[in-house]
Protein backbone atom coordinates (compact mmCIF):
# COMPACT_ATOMS: atom_id res chain seq x y z
CA UNK A 1 0.00 0.00 0.00
CA UNK A 2 3.23 2.19 0.95
CA UNK A 3 4.27 2.03 -2.53
CA UNK A 4 1.12 2.78 -4.62
CA UNK A 5 0.45 5.92 -2.26
CA UNK A 6 4.17 6.47 -2.58
CA UNK A 7 4.54 7.09 0.83
CA UNK A 8 7.43 6.33 3.37
CA UNK A 9 7.40 2.47 4.02
CA UNK A 10 4.83 2.05 6.80
CA UNK A 11 2.84 4.97 6.61
CA UNK A 12 -0.19 3.36 5.63
CA UNK A 13 -0.10 0.39 8.72
CA UNK A 14 0.69 3.59 11.40
CA UNK A 15 -2.61 5.05 9.35
CA UNK A 16 -4.88 2.35 9.67
CA UNK A 17 -3.88 1.36 13.16
CA UNK A 18 -4.80 5.08 13.68
CA UNK A 19 -1.34 6.04 14.69
CA UNK A 20 -0.73 8.87 12.64
CA UNK A 21 -2.61 11.71 14.39
CA UNK A 22 -3.48 14.61 12.03
CA UNK A 23 -3.10 12.47 8.96
CA UNK A 24 -2.11 14.64 5.66
CA UNK A 25 -5.28 15.95 3.72
CA UNK A 26 -3.70 14.82 0.29
CA UNK A 27 -3.14 11.08 2.26
CA UNK A 28 -6.56 10.70 2.46
CA UNK A 29 -7.58 11.73 -0.50
CA UNK A 30 -5.36 9.22 -2.08
CA UNK A 31 -6.72 6.57 0.31
CA UNK A 32 -9.67 6.88 -1.11
CA UNK A 33 -9.17 7.51 -4.56
CA UNK A 34 -6.75 3.56 -4.15
CA UNK A 35 -9.79 2.12 -2.12
CA UNK A 36 -12.36 3.55 -4.05
CA UNK A 37 -14.28 4.90 -1.31
CA UNK A 38 -18.21 5.22 -1.03
CA UNK A 39 -19.18 8.87 -0.24
CA UNK A 40 -20.44 7.67 3.46
CA UNK A 41 -17.16 5.82 3.50
CA UNK A 42 -15.03 8.28 2.50
CA UNK A 43 -16.44 11.19 4.94
CA UNK A 44 -16.08 8.70 8.15
CA UNK A 45 -12.25 8.26 7.10
CA UNK A 46 -12.20 11.68 7.89
CA UNK A 47 -14.24 12.13 10.82
CA UNK A 48 -11.73 9.79 12.08
CA UNK A 49 -8.32 10.77 10.93
CA UNK A 50 -8.97 14.45 11.49
CA UNK A 51 -12.24 15.12 13.26
CA UNK A 52 -14.24 16.68 10.92
CA UNK A 53 -16.22 16.05 7.16
CA UNK A 54 -13.42 15.89 4.19
CA UNK A 55 -12.29 19.43 3.33
CA UNK A 56 -11.14 18.07 0.28
CA UNK A 57 -13.34 16.12 -2.40
CA UNK A 58 -12.12 12.36 -3.18
CA UNK A 59 -12.49 12.98 -6.91
CA UNK A 60 -13.30 16.83 -8.90
CA UNK A 61 -16.50 14.24 -10.16
CA UNK A 62 -18.11 14.66 -6.33
CA UNK A 63 -21.19 16.56 -5.95
CA UNK A 64 -21.59 16.54 -9.77
CA UNK A 65 -23.55 13.44 -9.76
CA UNK A 66 -26.89 13.18 -8.17
CA UNK A 67 -28.95 10.28 -7.79
CA UNK A 68 -32.05 9.90 -10.14
CA UNK A 69 -34.52 9.82 -7.51
CA UNK A 70 -34.78 12.98 -7.05
CA UNK A 71 -36.94 13.22 -10.22
CA UNK A 72 -39.61 11.62 -8.07
CA UNK A 73 -38.96 13.45 -5.23
CA UNK A 74 -39.83 16.48 -7.55
CA UNK A 75 -42.43 15.27 -8.96
CA UNK A 76 -44.24 14.37 -5.59
CA UNK A 77 -43.73 18.09 -3.77
CA UNK A 78 -46.61 21.07 -4.97
CA UNK A 79 -44.32 23.66 -4.25
CA UNK A 80 -41.29 24.94 -6.21
CA UNK A 81 -38.57 22.38 -6.14
CA UNK A 82 -35.46 21.91 -7.62
CA UNK A 83 -31.89 19.94 -7.16
CA UNK A 84 -28.89 21.25 -8.68
CA UNK A 85 -25.26 19.64 -8.70
CA UNK A 86 -21.90 21.38 -6.81
CA UNK A 87 -22.38 23.90 -9.93
CA UNK A 88 -25.85 24.84 -9.70
CA UNK A 89 -26.73 22.56 -13.15
CA UNK A 90 -30.30 21.59 -12.61
CA UNK A 91 -30.48 18.16 -12.69
CA UNK A 92 -34.25 17.54 -11.27
CA UNK A 93 -37.01 20.26 -10.84
CA UNK A 94 -40.82 19.90 -10.91
CA UNK A 95 -43.33 21.56 -13.11
CA UNK A 96 -44.29 24.41 -10.68
CA UNK A 97 -40.89 25.33 -10.90
CA UNK A 98 -40.63 25.58 -14.44
CA UNK A 99 -43.94 27.74 -14.40
CA UNK A 100 -41.66 30.42 -12.89
CA UNK A 101 -39.92 30.80 -16.26
CA UNK A 102 -40.80 32.09 -19.96
CA UNK A 103 -42.51 29.33 -21.49
CA UNK A 104 -41.94 26.78 -19.19
CA UNK A 105 -38.42 27.21 -20.39
CA UNK A 106 -35.74 25.71 -16.87
CA UNK A 107 -32.27 27.27 -17.13
CA UNK A 108 -30.03 25.04 -17.20
CA UNK A 109 -27.94 26.48 -14.18
CA UNK A 110 -30.07 28.42 -11.68
CA UNK A 111 -26.76 31.09 -10.93
CA UNK A 112 -26.10 32.01 -13.97
CA UNK A 113 -29.76 32.62 -14.84
CA UNK A 114 -29.87 34.77 -11.46
CA UNK A 115 -26.94 36.29 -11.51
CA UNK A 116 -27.16 36.76 -16.03
CA UNK A 117 -30.29 36.80 -17.48
CA UNK A 118 -32.27 39.42 -18.24
CA UNK A 119 -35.11 37.40 -17.04
CA UNK A 120 -34.24 37.40 -13.62
CA UNK A 121 -33.77 40.57 -13.00
CA UNK A 122 -37.22 41.36 -13.36
CA UNK A 123 -38.58 38.27 -11.63
CA UNK A 124 -36.63 38.53 -8.71
CA UNK A 125 -37.33 41.37 -7.29
CA UNK A 126 -35.35 44.02 -5.13
CA UNK A 127 -32.45 42.28 -7.88
CA UNK A 128 -29.95 44.17 -6.95
CA UNK A 129 -30.05 44.26 -3.58
CA UNK A 130 -30.93 41.19 -1.97
CA UNK A 131 -31.19 38.20 -5.04
CA UNK A 132 -28.11 39.06 -6.81
CA UNK A 133 -25.89 39.43 -3.63
CA UNK A 134 -26.80 36.44 -1.86
CA UNK A 135 -26.40 34.08 -5.06
CA UNK A 136 -22.97 36.32 -5.93
CA UNK A 137 -21.65 35.15 -2.09
CA UNK A 138 -22.56 31.53 -2.41
CA UNK A 139 -20.80 31.48 -5.92
CA UNK A 140 -17.78 32.89 -4.55
CA UNK A 141 -17.97 30.14 -1.07
CA UNK A 142 -18.32 27.71 -3.85
CA UNK A 143 -15.55 28.68 -5.99
CA UNK A 144 -13.12 28.92 -2.87
CA UNK A 145 -13.94 25.53 -1.51
CA UNK A 146 -13.80 23.65 -5.07
CA UNK A 147 -11.53 25.86 -7.22
CA UNK A 148 -10.36 22.53 -9.41
CA UNK A 149 -13.99 22.49 -10.40
CA UNK A 150 -14.14 23.50 -14.55
CA UNK A 151 -17.81 24.55 -14.43
CA UNK A 152 -17.57 26.36 -11.41
CA UNK A 153 -14.26 28.21 -12.88
CA UNK A 154 -15.97 29.16 -16.07
CA UNK A 155 -19.16 30.28 -14.23
CA UNK A 156 -17.19 32.72 -11.59
CA UNK A 157 -14.97 34.26 -15.13
CA UNK A 158 -18.45 34.53 -17.01
CA UNK A 159 -19.70 36.70 -13.72
CA UNK A 160 -16.80 38.78 -13.12
CA UNK A 161 -17.01 39.85 -16.72
CA UNK A 162 -20.51 40.99 -16.88
CA UNK A 163 -20.89 44.74 -16.48
CA UNK A 164 -24.23 44.37 -13.89
CA UNK A 165 -23.30 41.07 -11.83
CA UNK A 166 -19.49 41.67 -12.09
CA UNK A 167 -19.12 44.72 -9.46
CA UNK A 168 -21.90 42.81 -7.05
CA UNK A 169 -19.85 39.54 -7.01
CA UNK A 170 -16.07 42.17 -6.76
CA UNK A 171 -17.63 43.56 -4.08
CA UNK A 172 -18.00 40.21 -1.82
CA UNK A 173 -20.57 42.19 0.94
CA UNK A 174 -22.47 38.82 1.56
CA UNK A 175 -21.55 35.98 2.82
CA UNK A 176 -24.19 33.78 2.09
CA UNK A 177 -24.11 30.12 2.45
CA UNK A 178 -27.23 28.84 0.98
CA UNK A 179 -30.92 30.31 1.14
CA UNK A 180 -32.33 27.91 3.69
CA UNK A 181 -35.36 29.83 5.67
CA UNK A 182 -34.71 32.89 3.42
CA UNK A 183 -37.53 35.36 2.25
CA UNK A 184 -37.54 37.42 -0.70
CA UNK A 185 -39.78 39.05 -3.14
CA UNK A 186 -40.31 37.66 -6.29
CA UNK A 187 -42.93 38.40 -9.52
CA UNK A 188 -43.96 35.43 -10.67
CA UNK A 189 -45.46 35.04 -14.04
CA UNK A 190 -48.27 33.17 -13.33
CA UNK A 191 -49.33 34.35 -9.89
CA UNK A 192 -47.74 37.59 -9.72
CA UNK A 193 -45.69 39.78 -6.70
CA UNK A 194 -45.36 37.81 -3.57
CA UNK A 195 -42.97 36.40 -1.25
CA UNK A 196 -40.90 33.37 -1.81
CA UNK A 197 -40.11 31.64 1.37
CA UNK A 198 -37.08 29.52 0.48
CA UNK A 199 -35.92 26.33 2.46
CA UNK A 200 -32.76 24.47 1.49
CA UNK A 201 -30.25 21.26 1.87
CA UNK A 202 -27.04 19.77 0.93
CA UNK A 203 -27.02 15.81 -0.90
CA UNK A 204 -25.59 13.73 1.31
CA UNK A 205 -24.65 11.27 -1.93
CA UNK A 206 -23.25 14.51 -3.72
CA UNK A 207 -21.26 16.61 -1.44
CA UNK A 208 -22.56 20.75 -2.63
CA UNK A 209 -25.19 19.67 -4.19
CA UNK A 210 -28.60 21.63 -3.35
CA UNK A 211 -32.09 20.76 -2.54
CA UNK A 212 -34.74 23.82 -2.89
CA UNK A 213 -38.28 24.15 -2.07
CA UNK A 214 -39.20 27.88 -2.58
CA UNK A 215 -42.90 28.46 -0.93
CA UNK A 216 -44.87 31.46 -3.17
CA UNK A 217 -47.11 33.73 -1.15
CA UNK A 218 -48.85 35.93 -3.27
CA UNK A 219 -49.47 39.25 -2.17
CA UNK A 220 -52.52 41.72 -2.64
CA UNK A 221 -51.93 44.47 -4.89
CA UNK A 222 -53.09 47.42 -4.45
CA UNK A 223 -54.76 49.89 -6.99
Amino acid sequence: MDQLLRRADKTYGRFERGQLPNAPEDLLVAVGQLLHLTPDEYTTMWLHARGHRPTRPMTPEVGMTVPSTWQAACDGQRHMMYVTDMAWRVVAHNRPFADLFRNRQVPGNTARWMLLADEAKTTLMDWETTWAPSVAGQLRNAFAEHPDNPDLAQLDRAVRADPTAGPIYAHGADASIAPDGVDRRLRHPLWGVGLAKMVAANLFAAPGARVIIVVFEPQEQTH
